[in-house]
């Protein structure tokens, strides 16, 4: 089993600006549900009302997460379950 850093959390902020929102972070708003929960206990996820990726970031498409310092534009469950899932394996290093 791996072991973790307990005491560090991973933030995932999904962007619920308008065009996120419409363009899936609707959806994305469920994450919680895709993850086990060993996964939940190292992740912090916020909603947030807009993350201003859209003004940015303008060769990239909404909707937009950051998970850590990590920007995932086109997000969707399985990009941003793939991102969680690459860094808590490097918090177990």
């Amino acid at each position: 089993m791996i072991k973790y850093k307990v005491d560090m959390k991973i933030e995932v902020k999904i962007c619920m600006g308008t065009a996120c929102y419409v363009m899936g972070g609707s959806e994305l708003a469920t994450l919680s549900e895709y993850l086990t929960p060993e996964q939940l206990k190292y992740v912090d996820i916020k909603g947030e009302p807009c993350i201003n990726a859209c003004f940015d970031q303008k060769e990239q498409r909404p909707p937009f997460v950051h998970v850590g310092e990590v920007l995932i534009s086109e997000a969707n469950i399985n990009k941003v379950k793939e991102e969680i899932e690459r860094q808590i394996t490097e918090l177990s290093l």
